[in-house]
């Protein structure tokens, strides 16, 4: 009998440690997801307040341990070096933007018609996170065939890196 009182003392307790890392677990998500959606809505705000932001370009992000710097590339095709702007904002947040043409609206006249037209022109905006700190001397930029390369360093200089405790 002490047997199973004990067994079912270890379960209630186990059940009780359960549901309590269950629900601790249910409250971080919950604030991680609230956190997402007011940054989204944030950025949303800052980029509608931009006016006539058609699209923002496609990204990758390559984010490799073993390099120093974080490589970030976008899709930009048709577009020149001349047309893109790179600036930092509010010391942690970097903009990419700029404005693609069509060369067949500007060459064609105005009874001309585009049954189909999936490829988007005007102004476009990105913006990527970048470490606190980071100064715009520390960034570079370099655009070929339509994919514009960003990097920056993972951590800024005269940043601290933590050891491991």
């Amino acid at each position: 009998m002490t047997v199973t009182t004990s067994t079912h003392h270890k379960l209630s307790h186990s059940r009780n440690t359960d549901e309590r890392f269950q629900a601790l677990d249910r409250a971080l998500a919950r604030r991680y997801v609230v956190r997402l959606l007011q940054e989204r809505r944030l950025r949303s705000n800052q980029e509608q307040s931009q006016g006539d932001i058609l699209f923002r370009p496609r990204v990758e992000i390559c984010d490799n341990p073993s390099s120093s710097r974080i490589t970030a590339t976008l899709e930009l095709p048709g577009m020149k070096a001349d047309d893109v702007r790179v600036t930092l904002e509010r010391d942690n947040l970097l903009a990419i933007s700029g404005e693609r043409v069509s060369k067949a609206l500007s060459d064609q006249s105005a009874s001309v018609s585009f049954p189909v037209r999936e490829i988007k022109y005007g102004k476009f905006l990105r913006t990527l996170d970048v470490p606190s700190g980071t100064m715009m001397s520390t960034i570079s930029a370099a655009m070929s065939d339509g994919m514009l390369l960003i990097s920056w360093p993972r951590s800024p200089p005269g940043a601290r890196t933590r050891s491991p405790q």
